[in-house]
This record gives C-alpha cells, sequence and structure tokens, in this order.
C-alpha cells in the first residue's frame, strides 16, 4: 500500500486508488497516519477530527473506522491495516510506504551529505525529497479541526526543506536554477524574508548588483504599504552589504 499525505490525503493499492469516504472519515484516516504505527486513543482520536465533538462523535467514528478498516484490507493478505483493540486503534505501514516518512528520511539524509561535505548530494536528496509534494498537505482538511494545525506545521516543513535545497543551490553556483525558482517563491510569499534575501544574495554572486538593490527596494515598499513594516534586521543587514560590496563569498 501507498499512503500519501503531502497533497490531497491518497491511498493505493497497487497503484489503485481506494475510496476513501468523506471529509470527516478522511480526517480520521489522517490523524491515524500522523501516528502510523503507533496505538491511538479513540477519545485523542476523536479530539483531533472535532474541534468541538458532538453528541453523537464515538457513534460516528466507530462508523469511520469500521468503513476504514474494510477500504485498507489487503487484498493478498486479507488483513487490514487498522488494528482495532481495547489500546485504541493503530495503522501498521511501513516508514517507506508514507510519504511524509519517506520525505523526512530524505531530509535528514541531506543533512548529514552536507555536513559531511557532499553539498551536491544534499542538494539532490532535497530535490527528491521535495519532489513527493502534490499540493498542500492533507489538502481538503477541514480549517476548524486540530488536525489542520498539524498540516500547516508539515507546510513549514516543506519550506524549510526548500530554503535549505536553495542555499545549497547558491552555494554550488547554480545561480540561474536558483534565481529562477526564488523569483517564483517570492511571487507567492513577498513577505518571507529568508525567501527575498536569498535571492538577493544569488543575484549578487551571479554578478547582478543592481537587480539585487531593486529586489530589495521593491520588497521594502510592498512591506511598507502592505503591511505598514520595514524590512526585519536580518534583510537590511543583507541589503547593507550589497551596497557595500562586502558579501561573503
Amino acid at each position: 500500500m501507498e499512503f500519501r499525505v503531502l497533497g490531497p490525503l491518497e491511498v493505493r493499492i497497487d497503484d489503485t486508488p481506494v475510496h476513501l469516504g468523506g471529509r470527516r472519515q478522511q480526517s480520521v484516516l489522517a490523524a491515524l497516519l500522523l501516528n502510523a504505527d503507533a496505538p491511538l486513543p479513540r477519545q485523542r482520536l476523536s479530539g483531533m477530527v472535532w474541534s468541538d465533538p458532538p453528541p453523537s462523535a464515538q457513534a460516528n467514528l466507530r462508523t469511520y473506522l469500521h468503513r476504514l478498516h474494510s477500504a485498507l484490507t489487503d487484498p493478498v493478505k486479507r488483513e487490514s491495516r487498522l488494528v482495532l483493540d481495547r489500546c485504541g486503534v493503530t495503522l501498521r505501514a511501513d516508514p517507506s510506504e508514507i510519504d511524509l516518512q519517506v520525505f523526512e528520511d530524505l531530509c535528514t539524509w541531506a543533512a548529514g551529505a552536507h555536513q559531511s561535505g557532499d553539498t551536491s548530494a544534499a542538494a539532490e536528496l532535497y530535490s527528491r525529497a521535495l519532489r513527493l509534494w502534490r499540493g498542500a498537505p492533507l489538502e481538503g482538511i477541514d480549517t476548524d479541526t486540530p488536525l489542520y494545525a498539524a498540516a500547516v506545521k508539515l507546510a513549514e516543513r516543506r519550506f524549510a526543506a526548500q530554503l535549505r535545497r536553495w542555499r545549497l543551490l547558491v552555494e554550488l553556483g547554480a545561480y540561474g536554477e536558483a534565481i529562477g525558482e526564488l523569483r517564483a517563491a517570492t511571487v507567492e510569499n513577498p513577505f518571507r524574508e529568508q525567501i527575498t534575501e536569498l535571492l538577493m544574495t544569488a543575484l549578487y554572486k551571479d554578478h547582478r548588483r543592481w537587480e539585487a538593490l531593486q529586489v530589495y527596494s521593491r520588497t521594502r515598499e510592498q512591506m511598507v504599504d502592505s503591511l505598514g513594516l520595514e524590512p526585519g534586521p536580518e534583510l537590511r543587514r543583507a541589503h547593507r552589504r550589497i551596497l557595500e560590496d562586502d558579501v561573503p563569498v
């Protein structure tokens, strides 16, 4: 089986999509996947799926679990991946079957490669990790549930991996690739100052000092007009270094 949470929730058996039911039932499965191979007490599971559980929550949860138990039955072994017992509910899955776990493993290996000095291998491992993403994590999950907070944290982990990869591209001198991706990222995230700072650095190192300064001017103008705020200290420091031709090589 394949379990995918890095985008719309998906389960596949032999590359065939499994019908996962409605949004609430999918939320139950998502909560179980985020706690795979660990018993999840039913009360805690209910609290992840409903911010304010209705009186019918436990009855509805039993129905959802019964349906998921059937949907997640291995057609060869004829055993369900869902284990229901007195300890709670456990979704059994190998780490290699869950895209989130594969993503985390690749990021760990990438960090190790970078630490050992293999910048090229680290960048490639981050690229492989990021290719697993198909959209917003757990896309379609109700925004008024505790589970949505978990989805927001997953999105931040994706951004952290993206930022590390862009830094590695700049470190490798792959300025064209880095600049193209960073420009697109600043359009989607105009107030993420880390992206802007890295774009300015890449442009400067690619002998495009004037463009780097223009990026700062536009960003500052947007921030003042939209937020009433000046850029933060790190971005101002990067701007000053470019003005003084004092960017570390």
